[in-house]
Order: C-alpha cells, then structure tokens, then sequence
C-alpha cells in the first residue's frame, strides 16, 4: 500500500491555479476543475459568459459524478476507501463554500450542496482507516513496511490530530523505518588525528545535511548507543598516505641581456663619452616541492550479516612549491620577473596536518559524490 494524500488546501490550491474560465475542462470531463476555474474567473470578471455558462453546465456534473464515485467506493474492500472518500466530499464541501463566496457564481448556482456531516463523518472513518492500516503495517516488523506505516499515521493525523496513540506510534514506526548508519571514526597517526576529525566532522555534516529521504541516518559512535540496532557501519581509512615528501631542484643557466647598456666610460679626443654592450648574468633556479598524498578506503557493511555491501577507495594528493632565485654578473641581463624571482626567500613548507587536509579535498569531492550515489536508493 503507498498511498499519500496532499493536504486538502493544497489541492484546492492545484485545481484553482489557472485563470481560465474553465471551458476547457468542462470539455475534457473534468468538472470539480471547471467549476473552480469558473468561479475564478467570475471573480475578476462577474459578467464572463464562458465563465457562466461553464459554472452552469459543470457544477451539477461535478457533483453527480463525485456522488457516484462516493457510492462506488463505499462499495468495495479498499483498504483506504475512507481516504478517499473524505477527500471527495472535501472537493464537494469546498465547491460549495467557493461559490458561498463569490456573489457572481451565488447567482448561477443559489443554493450549492453542503456535505459538512458527511465530512466529518468520513474524515473519522479515514482517521480510524489509516490507523488501522498502520497498526497492520507495523505488526510485520520491517522497514519498507514501518515506512508504510508512518505514511498511514499521518494520515490519519492529518484527519484527527489527537486520535488515540498515532501521535506515539507515528514516532515508533519513524524509528523502525530509519536506515542506522554508524560512521566509525578514521584511525590515523596522532599528529594527524585533528585533520582526519575536521575530514570526518565533514563528511558527517554533509551526510545528515543531503541524505535523500528522511529514513536515513547517519550518526557518530557516541550517538548509536542510544539504539538497541544499527543496520550498516561504515568504515573510513587513508591506505598508503605520505606527508611531506620534500624534493629540490636547482636550475643554473646563463642570461644576456637583449639590448646593450651602459657598461662604463672612456675618454675619446680628450672628451668623456659612455661605453655600451651587451651584458651577462648566470641565474640559479631553485625550486622545493612538497608532496602529500593518500587513499581514502570506504566500506559499508551490514550490520546484520557482516557482508560487505560497497567497497571504494578514492585516492588523492597535493603539492606545495615554493620558488627562488639567485645570480652571479650583471642582473641587467634578467628580466623582471627573474630579478623579483631573486629578491624572493625560500618558504617554509605548511604544518604536516595542514598538508594532510590539504590531500584529503578532492578526496573529500569524490566521498560526497560516491556516498550521495549510494545512498539514493534507500
């Protein structure tokens, strides 16, 4: 049994969305649409003849209809009969208020159908329904069916908000029906464990945050022992990770300058004159690099069988570089960016948890995106 029911406001809502006159849904059969369509209408407009002519035609075929439809469904087994009972003398009960509050539509149908005892009558029934169907849904004890069940509380919460214990069993069936997810904690070196607590506070957050139906949660040790059950662990640690591989390269090569400079001096015919040329520098590059890097190992197991259910590792990696220069000879002979790439002093490499968070981002990418895939299907 999936049956789900829209609160009657919003469904009055869908039927008197559009602003037409109804004309065409009088046409098509359907005649509830019609007539609040056509009420609409005459509200904007009181002298719309399309919208008269609908309200005249469609209202006594709405009803008719609905009071078959009514007959027919009191005739059968549905175990949810009363569910949509009620919601049909819902749609006749709000027909006729609609058109209590329009003086235009007053004046084509005078004396609308008033359906209040009925109503009530079958919202208690559809409470009574729905409560039972619950109970039933519960006694077998599984989660598709306790989903089921909380569905079936609701709605009969929706028609008696107060009705006998739904209230409470609406909590225990959310209970039976919620996937318990135990995300164990990610065994790392010490010096690293405040990276891999930011890491798994991460992935945590956004796990509870994202989860693509209300029955899943995930949750921390700490937190699983207040259940008597948890139906999956799952299981996080970085394989084959390094930290701080430091590698230097040095680079030597030698520069001339494109045009000539000013070099010196010299006295011609007694008269001092500046000597031009073409200049030199030898350039030492130094460059330092850090890597780090590092497999993120997932698995989920049922907590029930012990059987692996998914398996994945994600690997990631980062490098930190830093830059310097220095020379020998006539800087001149350097471009700007060597002779700013000389004024530079080598950087000290970033903290060994620091590098460790930095390798776990695109880890991090691809754990939400494996996750979240997984996941959709509960």
């Amino acid at each position: 049994m999936k049956i789900r029911v829209l609160p009657f406001v919003l469904l009055l809502a869908v039927l008197i969305g559009s602003c037409s006159t109804g004309k065409k849904a009088l046409q098509k059969g359907n005649y509830a649409d019609a007539v609040f369509k056509s009420i609409e209408r005459l509200r904007s407009n009181p002298d719309s003849k399309n919208a008269i002519a609908t309200l005249k035609n469609a209202y006594p075929f709405a009803v008719e209809t609905l009071e078959i439809e009514i007959e027919e469904l009191l005739g059968t087994n549905d175990a949810n009969k009363y569910v949509f009972v009620a919601e049909k003398y819902q749609l006749l009960d709000n027909m006729a208020k609609d058109i209590r509050r329009s003086p235009a539509a007053m004046k084509i149908i005078s004396n609308p159908k008033t359906y209040t005892s009925q109503l009530t009558a079958a919202k208690n029934k559809a409470a009574e329904e729905a409560y039972q169907n619950g109970r039933n849904l519960m006694d077998k004890n599984t989660r598709e069916e306790s989903r089921e069940a909380f569905y079936a509380f609701q709605t009969c919460l929706n028609y008696n908000p107060n009705y006998k214990d739904a209230r409470r069993l609406l909590d225990i069936a959310r209970e039976r029906a919620t996937l318990k997810v135990l995300v164990e904690q990610i065994p790392v070196p010490g010096r690293y464990k405040l990276s891999s607590g930011f890491f798994y506070d991460q992935i945590l957050s956004y796990l509870n945050s994202s989860r693509p139906n209300e029955f899943i949660s995930f949750m921390t040790p700490k937190e699983a022992k207040k259940y008597s059950n948890i139906d999956q662990f799952m299981q996080m640690e970085f394989f084959d990770f390094q930290v701080g591989a430091s590698k230097e390269n040095h680079k030597e090569k030698e520069y001339t300058s494109r045009d000539s400079v000013k070099v010196g001096s010299a006295t011609i015919d007694g008269k001092k004159v500046d000597v031009y040329n073409r200049v030199k520098a030898s350039l030492t590059t130094h460059k330092r690099e850090v890597s780090s890097s590092g497999v993120l190992q997932i698995r989920i197991i049922d907590a029930y069988s012990k059987k692996i259910l998914e398996q994945r590792k994600l690997p990631g990696s980062f490098v930190w570089k830093t830059e310097w220069a220095s020379y020998n000879g006539d800087k001149r002979a350097l471009s700007k960016v060597q002779q700013e790439l000389c004024k530079r002093k080598p950087a000290s490499a970033p903290a060994p948890q620091d590098l460790f968070l930095e390798f776990t981002k695109p880890i991090y990418d691809q754990t939400k995106s494996y996750l979240r895939s997984f996941y959709r299907k509960y």
